[in-house]
């Protein structure tokens, strides 16, 4: 009998064919470990592409479109740390005989993680200018979102790409605690503080000042006043 079309299409024996054999593997886990990375690859390279549009449309100052782009991104970055749970029922004794395959490899090589991490910040760009164009700050679009409710989505967007994106390195970082250790000298030499500080990196700190910002000028916790009022 021959391939279905959707053999055909989804290219099922290449796709299958792309991991360890259960007669070359290294143990029983190493399978899992290979797929589990392999989707979240797959995931990324998702996520670049909607980050390429998401830019495109920013250029043509096509709002909701870009928006509706950037809000595929994050739910992708929202779907990864589960799908990296399932790592978890690796015992670390298993995970270091796969590490012997593994060689000299990590997941701090991912070249998906890695684009993702290069064209996160080049957004600010076109956002930038869309907000030149219409003459306001990050700030006065928080102040007045009803007036351009469009850029402010767009913008609230970038947030939580920004959000999502951080708190997906933070727990891949409980996930390297779980089967590594934050205490080992084995993480290519980059110390778990070094781990923990780039998942506070920020792709747009603008915006999270700007939240600061709007917090400042509603007066301290002891004497808060409405948005728009001089102070005294």
């Amino acid at each position: 009998m021959g391939k279905t079309d959707y053999e055909k299409y989804i290219r099922t024996d290449e796709l299958l064919n792309l991991q360890v054999s259960e007669d070359t593997a290294s143990c029983d886990e190493e399978l899992t470990f290979q797929v589990i990375h392999q989707i979240s690859e797959l995931h990324f390279k998702l996520i670049i592409q909607y980050i390429h549009q998401a830019d495109s449309h920013m250029r043509k100052a096509e709002l909701t479109k870009a928006t509706e782009k950037l809000q595929r991104v994050t739910m992708h970055l929202e779907h990864l740390p589960p799908v990296f749970d399932m790592v978890k029922v690796i015992s670390p004794r298993d995970y270091h005989t796969i590490r012997l395959a593994l060689g000299r490899g990590s997941g701090q090589d991912s070249p998906g993680f890695n684009e993702i991490l290069k064209l996160g910040p080049t957004l600010w760009e076109p956002f930038k200018a869309l907000l030149e164009a219409e003459s306001v700050s990050v700030v006065d679009l928080h102040e007045n979102a009803k007036d351009r409710f469009e850029l402010f989505q767009l913008m609230q967007g970038l947030t939580r790409f920004d959000e999502c994106f951080q708190s997906f390195r933070h727990q891949h970082i409980q996930l390297v605690r779980r089967m590594i250790g934050l205490n080992t000298k084995s993480l290519k030499g980059v110390p778990a503080q070094m781990l923990e500080r780039g998942a506070k990196f920020e792709f747009y700190p603008e915006l999270w000042q700007a939240i600061s910002d709007l917090t400042d000028l509603t007066g301290s916790s002891y004497n808060p006043r409405p948005l728009g009022e001089k102070k005294g």
